[in-house]
């Protein structure tokens, strides 16, 4: 079985607030989510793919040293 994440600790690792995710999930944005009876949790493997999709790559040339 996969490791479930509460909405604070998803707040916690992403930086982003309560309230952020709150609004996302209300417009269905951004973030996968599972709801056991009125709890709402998130799968850790999807909160690290959308934490992986949100790399910015810099080119070689814009890279500051």
């Amino acid at each position: 079985m996969e490791r479930l994440l509460s909405v604070e600790e998803v707040a916690e690792c992403t930086g982003l607030s309560v309230h952020t995710l709150n609004q996302w999930r209300s417009q269905k944005r951004n973030l996968v989510y599972v709801k056991l009876g009125r709890r709402i949790f998130y799968v850790a493997r999807d909160v690290e793919e959308f934490i992986q999709k949100c790399r910015v790559k810099v080119p070689p040339d814009r890279r500051r040293m």
